[in-house]
């Protein structure tokens, strides 16, 4: 499928079908069809979710809305250790009677997810167990290859294979 672009155009027509079918229970159908299906229920949805809706702040997020959201998906995800997903419908809601502002699910979204991103690679041990810190003395990389740089009895650095990475065994 192709990507839609929505133009001032788009913008304006769906405002004026959301003003008129607002309270329809297939709002977002009805609004695709008075456009010609040219775009799809769930794009249109989309575009009022995350731009179009009057009620959403479009300002930056500040500091104690940023500082918020952390602590929140913090506290969610120890309160949650095998939830997989984050709620973020809910947060969002408790974020608008927390600051009295509602924010699309994206802009928190595209808050939270490159922070979260920054902390994984700050931290020695990344989402996957491998160990970043290139400041070890001994480090792994994805071949299986220990790369010691430690001087062995010749005065030499030589890399080694760890046995543990060894798939041989697996094949035969």
């Amino acid at each position: 499928m192709e990507r839609v672009h929505f133009n001032e155009e788009d913008d304006k027509k769906i405002k004026k079908y959301m003003k008129e079918f607002k309270d329809h229970p297939k709002c977002y159908t009805l609004v695709s069809k008075q456009m010609g299906n040219r775009i799809s229920s769930k794009k249109i949805r989309q575009h009022w979710i995350n731009k179009l809706n009057p009620s959403l702040c479009h300002d930056p997020l500040d500091e104690e809305e940023k500082s918020f959201i952390n602590k929140w998906v913090e506290n969610y995800k120890s309160q949650n250790p095998s939830a997989d997903k984050i709620p973020w419908s809910k947060l969002i809601l408790v974020m608008k009677e927390e600051f009295g502002k509602l924010r699309s699910e994206n802009k928190v979204k595209n808050y939270w997810h490159p922070q979260q991103r920054q902390r994984e690679r700050n931290t020695s041990q990344g989402p996957f167990g491998i160990n970043h810190d290139t400041q070890s003395n001994n480090s792994q990389d994805l071949s299986g290859i220990n790369h010691d740089r430690s001087n062995n009895d010749q005065g030499s650095s030589e890399i080694k294979k760890d046995p543990r990475m060894e798939i041989s065994h697996l094949i035969n």
